[in-house]
């Protein structure tokens, strides 16, 4: 089980929930769509990072709080 802080998991190598909103984004602008709530990708992203992490056995750890999956 490896423990990651709020900001790995934003941007960092294993998860990267910043660049998967980016992709989204991006791929909706090509498409002639326009992502009208950001928020709502992020979360979209966040809950599937959140699974990812869950079937990898990782947890969250940052500022003495951790959370496991």
């Amino acid at each position: 089980m490896a423990k990651y802080t709020l900001e790995q998991i934003r941007c960092g190598e294993k998860y990267n929930i910043e660049s998967d909103v980016f992709v989204e984004a991006y791929n909706m602008v090509m498409r002639g769509e326009i992502p009208e709530n950001i928020q709502t990708i992020y979360l979209k992203h966040a809950l599937l990072t959140a699974k990812r992490m869950q079937d990898e056995g990782d947890c969250i750890s940052d500022d003495g709080i951790t959370i496991a999956f």
